[in-house]
């Protein structure tokens, strides 16, 4: 397995990093410790959470047609999925492939390593014949790993509206050097939410059963944990907003009195003023003619936007032209 520099280190220069500026900030990516993944696992299983069942449904029913369209069936190639996960959706495209005899590597990307394991470890149970080789980093460093692997052609998977943790310009950044770091002719399958009733998206990411304001909050549990931080849990809100313009949901972190927490293994004391917000996530919606224009400034053809029957997501495929 590929590893990167201990990730606690990491961890605490980001998150004094991100609590020393205004506002403050802390990337998306430091939800996903061993209780993160416990609570994201709740999330998909919501049925506020219309996201996983949307793409389920898009990859149960058309992954012939994907795979045929991304040309992989008949040569042999590399399959790297970042923001893995626990590869439920992924395991329909990796059945399909044993079954019809395909032959690559599975490349699963994920910072959790815990996730990776459990992946690894379940895919040996479900599917002993299929070769992987997981990496564990952030997806920019795995980009750079891409260019370590064979001279095959490569379909990369970026599923579950993982595109979305990032601001248009940022996801602008992510996928123009992916495709610099890509061969002409390799592919692209992105998973994307699409914009829809602002009510049904904010029901996702604020649901009634206080999941996922649980899994922001465990946030503030791991840096007591890991940090030796003393925040009270208590004295934080979630909080979720929706910008219909820019298709950005928010998430926050509020507190809810002037106070000040400590975070012991680093020395380090920070002041938050009452009703003071740590930003924590956004999730981007797009519509088709965004993707379109995303596509079109960069390297990328897209073949096929693959719907669900509501049409609120896509399994969007992009070749690489050089």
């Amino acid at each position: 397995m590929h590893s990167t520099k201990t990730e606690l280190t990491q961890f605490a220069k980001d998150v004094i990093t991100g609590l020393s500026k205004v506002p403050k900030a802390i990337p998306s990516k430091y939800f996903y410790d061993e209780e993160g993944d416990r609570i994201f696992q709740q999330i998909m299983d919501m049925p506020e959470y219309y996201l996983t069942n949307c793409e389920f449904e898009i990859l149960q029913q058309q992954t012939k047609n994907i795979l045929q369209a991304a040309k992989v069936l008949k040569e042999p190639f590399n399959l790297v999925e970042f923001g893995a996960g626990d590869g439920l959706k992924t395991k329909l495209l990796l059945n399909y492939l044993v079954d019809h005899q395909a032959d690559f590597t599975y490349h699963p990307v994920d910072i959790s390593a815990s996730i990776l394991e459990e992946l690894k470890k379940s895919l040996g149970e479900s599917i002993p014949s299929l070769e992987v080789d997981p990496m564990n980093m952030d997806y920019f460093t795995a980009l750079h790993a891409m260019k370590s692997l064979n001279e095959r052609r490569t379909l990369v998977l970026f599923l579950g509206s993982n595109i979305g943790n990032f601001h248009l310009d940022e996801a602008a950044v992510f996928l123009g050097k992916l495709a610099a770091e890509s061969k002409d002719g390799d592919m692209l399958l992105l998973g994307v939410d699409l914009k829809k009733d602002p009510k049904i998206i904010l029901d996702a990411y604020d649901d009634p059963h206080l999941i996922t304001a649980a899994f922001n909050l465990n946030l503030l549990s791991r840096m007591n944990r890991e940090l030796e931080a003393d925040f009270n849990v208590e004295d934080f809100n979630h909080h979720t907003l929706y910008e219909e313009k820019t298709g950005e949901v928010l998430s926050y972190l509020i507190s809810i009195k002037e106070q000040s927490v400590n975070l012991a293994s680093q020395n380090k004391t920070i002041h938050f003023n009452e009703n003071e917000m740590i930003h924590t996530e956004i999730s981007k919606k797009y519509s088709l003619e965004e993707l379109d224009s995303l596509a079109a400034h960069l390297d990328f053809e897209v073949i096929y936007h693959f719907l669900d029957s509501k049409e609120y997501f896509t399994d969007t495929l992009w070749r690489i032209n050089k």
